[in-house]
């Protein structure tokens, strides 16, 4: 792109561009930056685009960036944490306290991440800086999931809605409350049970320090769960298989192959958006009316073979390669 057509970077270096480090990439070869196609916007790569300049060139080498302009400063922080010239820690904090106010939901671990700080460190700097964040009712953590932060109310709200309009459809109640259908399902059968709603959950330690044994409240499973079928007074067997799901794609997502290559997090976001809720699928099983089991059956049945072709590929793939 020429040169004079971009938008300087909304850049987290608060002591802007080092004239040093320019001078010294400009005897290098000039690696493509990074600019977000709509606005034209420099995201990542000031410094290259200030050593082109300096050499007198016209045109640069870029990659797009695709999406919300207002994600623009979230890939720029977390691309200089990354490469380049280091970020300080006054920078880092810095940042830290602009996404908390354009992105109170974020969970403070999936800040740390971004900006290269300790969750710790996020959430100490939530709750003493100086800038007005937002409240938000819900947590967005690392996985890209969102958390609510009212889940007790919420789910007392949907008692309620159908308490008073019992013969409600699932999705109705979960739109009367804010909860997944998966809620709104559990909720009837225990209504329908007599049972007693569950305990509260524990606040999410999300906004502060977490304990060293604690839940790793908006982030997926603790590392260290059991994968398999759960003691006397454990959540059973399914409830297990599901946490094992996420640790092990947790535990793919610390893989620097996968998370720091675009294909990489590709392949994770794929990962993570079709990990089966098979407990909801159980709860929802009493919702297909008779005359639809056998297609949903043959549908699941698909779905599950697609799925063993794809694992079978993987072993084999896994298997060739053992042995080369």
């Amino acid at each position: 792109m020429p040169v004079d057509s971009l938008v300087a970077a909304d850049s987290p270096r608060l002591g802007g561009v080092s004239r040093e480090h320019v001078e010294i990439l400009a005897q290098a070869n000039i690696e493509p930056i990074l600019v977000h196609r709509d606005t034209r916007r420099v995201v990542d790569g000031m410094h290259r685009l200030q050593a082109v300049r300096l050499r007198g060139e016209r045109l640069i080498p870029v990659r797009y960036l695709d999406g919300p302009a207002s994600e623009i400063f979230l890939r720029s922080v977390a691309a200089n944490v990354r490469h380049g010239l280091p970020l300080t820690l006054q920078d880092r904090k810095a940042a830290a306290v602009r996404i908390l106010a354009s992105h109170p939901d974020l969970s403070d671990r999936a800040i740390a991440r971004i900006t290269g700080l300790s969750p710790k460190t996020v959430g100490a700097v939530r709750r003493t800086s100086t800038e007005e964040i937002p409240r938000s009712k819900v947590r967005v953590g690392a996985d890209g999931r969102s958390r609510p932060l009212d889940a007790a109310e919420r789910r007392e709200a949907a008692r309620a809605f159908l308490a008073e309009h019992p013969g409600a459809k699932l999705h109705e109640i979960a739109a009367s409350a804010g909860v997944s259908i998966s809620t709104a399902c559990d909720i009837r059968q225990r209504l329908l049970r007599g049972e007693r709603p569950p305990a509260p959950p524990r606040p999410p330690a999300a906004d502060g320090p977490r304990a060293a044994d604690g839940p790793r409240a908006a982030d997926g499973p603790r590392a260290g769960d059991d994968d398999g079928p759960r003691g006397e007074g454990g959540g059973g067997a399914p409830a297990g298989r599901q946490q094992g799901q996420g640790r092990r794609i947790e535990s793919l997502a610390k893989d620097p192959s996968l998370r720091f290559t675009e294909s990489g997090r590709a392949l994770l976001r794929w990962l993570n958006a079709r990990a089966p809720d098979l407990e909801a699928g159980r709860q929802l099983m009493s919702s297909v009316p008779p005359h639809c089991a056998v297609a949903v059956a043959n549908l699941a049945n698909s779905y599950a073979r697609e799925w063993q072709r794809f694992a079978s590929a993987l072993d084999q793939a896994a298997a060739d390669g053992d042995g080369a």
